[in-house]
């Protein structure tokens, strides 16, 4: 049973006390501004941020968010005033690192002190296929390469067959 002096300082959701009680309280909390050229802008190297990076990778993976550390891990990255680039093989590893990008960010932009440091998050879908060379490919290549190898092979009468 609810006693009722704790009932009476209670207001209904919808009634129109609420709706001033809600606007005071509004009004009474002190919104600050912050202006983002005000913030911290310390000079770093790439190996500072590099250092930082490897570090909340490590955290990540302690942490059970083993897919972000896995996805950080590898990451190509490239720093270019105050813009790193982090280069993806997929979209799929671009998606499952903007899930966690503000963990990543924040972190960074504390250690590092520098709250201009812009993220930049590319995909690089551009496939490396691997070339399976025959005897008869690395042989010509070797040709081009040496001309007088093929002059060796005959003298030598050498049994390679391209």
């Amino acid at each position: 049973m609810v006693s009722k002096s704790s009932n009476e300082h209670m207001v209904s959701a919808l009634s129109l006390k609420s709706i001033k009680k809600k606007r005071e309280l509004e009004s009474s909390i002190n919104h600050t501004q912050i202006n983002p050229e005000d913030l911290p802008k310390d000079d770093f190297t790439f190996e500072q941020l590099k250092h930082f990076w490897d570090y909340c990778a490590d955290e990540f993976y302690k942490t059970g968010r083993m897919l972000m550390a896995s996805t950080m891990n590898m990451a190509q990255l490239t720093l270019k005033d105050n813009v790193l680039q982090i280069e993806f093989p997929n979209t799929g590893s671009k998606i499952s690192f903007e899930e966690n990008l503000y963990d990543l960010v924040s972190f960074i932009h504390r250690k590092l002190n520098n709250y201009h440091l812009k993220f930049d998050v590319k995909v690089n879908e551009q496939a490396t296929f691997k070339k399976v060379y025959t005897l008869e490919d690395k042989l010509n290549y070797l040709k081009e390469i040496n001309p007088v190898l093929d002059d060796l092979i005959k003298t030598f009468d050498l049994d390679i067959k391209p």
